[in-house]
């Protein structure tokens, strides 16, 4: 063999081993960000004295229930006098109950629920699954709800980004065990992990993403084996199919062209709560 020959397949080799070492150390490390992104930081004693200041014009208790993987799960509701409705509100990845709560504002006419996924405001060890195990927070929190006096008719679900993806696997969760609720307001659900996946990684990768697609694969598996759930069944485009009633009765999709991921609400002519109010007033809840 012709030495620069020899030579140029000993360089492609070597860079071949590099690339099959980088996607391997990348896949191993990947499920860190994934499962225990940062919450956060709020003094002890604050949330309440925050939550209160929102909404002077109610009452808020607190509650527990089981949630997914059977972790404790905490729940501040806040009760109006009046109110024709409970919203529960679903929060987005790496924030917590506070930092969705402001939304209450939007929802003059609803009880209100709000709680971090998997109680990670007391305990942040606890992994993130994007719906794996957050499914089955929401489902206790709707049951708790109907166990407490509202229908579930009477119930909304209000979720942006992971909150919405969350909202969709456990709308077609609640749907297959019983009656459906009066209706969700989801803004930017993702499609399902490996493309959110992809999506956090286009951001830092920009057209070089694709190669990483190995490491992707790789990291989706072993955080699945980490966190005890099927990253395949993460889905929530596929939950979406399983929605008859609501995807029935209430069909609805909202495309604001130009606006990025969670950029549509602010963009719709009179803004997210008006967007919210035409629905609400469809579906009889308001």
């Amino acid at each position: 063999m012709i030495p620069a020959r020899r030579s140029l397949l000993r360089a492609g080799l070597a860079l071949l081993i590099l690339y099959a070492a980088l996607l391997l150390a990348a896949g191993w490390w990947l499920p860190s960000l994934l499962l225990h992104p940062p919450v956060p930081q709020r003094l002890p004693g604050t949330v309440r004295t925050q939550l209160a200041a929102l909404a002077p014009e109610g009452e808020w208790t607190c509650h527990q229930v089981t949630g997914g993987g059977g972790v404790p799960l905490q729940f501040h509701w806040l009760h109006r006098p009046g109110a024709g409705g409970a919203a529960i509100l679903l929060h987005g990845f790496g924030d917590d109950a506070l930092g969705t709560a402001p939304r209450l504002r939007d929802l003059p006419g609803f009880d209100i629920l709000c709680f971090t996924f998997r109680g990670r405001d007391l305990r942040p060890e606890v992994p993130v699954t994007l719906g794996g195990h957050e499914r089955a927070d929401v489902v206790a929190v709707v049951r708790f709800l109907a166990g407490s006096g509202w229908p579930r008719q009477k119930q909304v679900l209000v979720g942006a980004s992971q909150g919405a993806g969350v909202a969709l696997l456990a709308l077609a969760d609640l749907e297959a065990e019983g009656p459906p609720l009066g209706g969700a307001l989801l803004e930017s659900p993702f499609r399902d992990l490996q493309d959110a996946t992809r999506n956090h990684l286009r951001g830092t990768l920009g057209s070089l993403e694709p190669l990483a697609r190995p490491a992707e694969w790789l990291a989706l598996w072993r955080a699945g084996r980490l966190a005890g759930f099927e990253p395949a069944a993460v889905s929530p485009v596929a939950a979406s199919g399983r929605i008859r009633t609501i995807a029935r009765h209430h069909p609805d999709l909202t495309i604001v062209v130009g606006a990025n991921h969670l950029e549509a609400g602010a963009q719709v002519p009179g803004g997210w709560r008006a967007w919210a109010d035409l629905r609400l007033r469809r579906w009889g809840l308001v």
